[in-house]
């Protein structure tokens, strides 16, 4: 259910002028052009990179299920639109509040940053120094290690004192209590193992998907309060190091970027770098998108950038040729830029 009512979400969003699939990209964080510009079209930046794991199997039986409880369906002009009963479904709703394009995925790093801490404190609090770690990455063995020597980790008031930062701000958290639960229960200790995701799912009487959202979920919750009150959270943010991205770029637009800030102009940077010209300019609408002060004026003027963005303000439709046939005069990728860049700012 839980993901039926997020697809819900996307979809009214996309408004009829995206496809099922684009959702499906859109939650396991593809780094396509097209997904990425998605992201900052409609303003889905929440439910990027939520669940990377998620397979097309889960995620058409769970759109399956929505055509069969009338909750979507296709227009005439084969457009996936909610129905009435899909929209009052979705009203009913509780609100998500993922973060998905500032985390992708690093939530589970911190999670298991703490799930090691709280594990070694069990252990060492009955003196047992040897223990199986519960995490077997190498490095996050490493940072929890490296956080333990910084700290008095075997004296009991430290103990206390971490465990109260994570009561107290798991507390003022706004969000379920079952979504909570399942945080803790996910955690290990001295004799005392972590719930499953199918123990968790039975427990709570829901499917085991639902839970892992919960957990995601919460995760991106707290991860923003500790961010947000670092001050009353001191032990718990420094396991929020490099967990948040600050260079939202892709690796390969990276690339792209360094060259442009070079002065090489994007038909120079193909070639060096023996990729399509579509695929720079790609990279080009990534970085429009997410670079303060593009340089947008190199690729379109000014006068013709409120060109653009008049009959953005005027045409519903967000579909790129729908938007062209009105300007001709200008290219695809200059009106994906002047998209990229403007944002939400023609969407009032």
């Amino acid at each position: 259910m839980y993901l039926q009512q997020l697809m819900l979400d996307i979809f009214q969003k996309f408004d009829g002028q995206r496809s099922e699939t684009a959702a499906f990209h859109l939650i396991c964080g593809k780094r396509s052009g097209q997904t990425i510009q998605d992201v900052g079209t409609f303003g889905l930046e929440a439910y990027f990179s939520i669940m990377p794991k998620l397979s097309k199997q889960q995620y058409l039986e769970a759109f399956e299920q929505l055509i069969e409880n009338g909750w979507v369906f296709y227009d005439e002009q084969k457009a996936l639109q909610l129905t009435t009963r899909g929209k009052d479904v979705l009203e009913k709703s509780n609100a998500f509040h993922f973060n998905g394009w500032f985390y992708r995925g690093n939530e589970h790093v911190f999670f298991k940053r703490l799930s090691l801490i709280v594990q070694t404190f069990s252990y060492v609090k009955v003196k047992d120094f040897r223990f199986n770690p519960i995490q077997k990455d190498e490095e996050i063995q490493a940072w929890v290690k490296y956080f333990l020597m910084r700290h008095p980790y075997k004296d009991p008031s430290f103990h206390l004192q971490f465990r109260n930062e994570i009561e107290n701000s798991i507390k003022n958290l706004h969000i379920s209590e079952q979504a909570k639960q399942i945080v803790m229960f996910r955690l290990t200790g001295f004799h005392l193992t972590g719930w499953t995701w199918q123990q968790l799912a039975s427990q709570f009487d829901c499917g085991e998907l639902d839970v892992q959202f919960m957990f995601v979920e919460l995760l991106h919750i707290w991860l923003d309060l500790l961010t947000l009150e670092s001050a009353h959270y001191p032990l718990l943010y420094q396991l929020t190091e490099n967990i948040r991205i600050e260079n939202l770029l892709t690796d390969s637009t990276k690339k792209t970027a360094d060259l442009f800030k070079r002065g090489y102009s994007l038909e120079q940077i193909a070639t060096m770098r023996h990729l399509k010209t579509s695929t720079i300019e790609d990279h080009f609408v990534e970085m429009a998108m997410i670079i303060k002060g593009f340089p947008l004026h190199q690729f379109i003027d000014e006068e013709d950038v409120e060109k653009v963005m008049h009959v953005l303000s005027r045409t519903e439709s967000k579909r790129l040729k729908i938007i062209r046939e009105q300007i001709p005069q200008f290219s695809y990728f200059q009106i994906r830029l002047v998209i990229a860049a403007k944002g939400g700012e023609y969407n009032v």
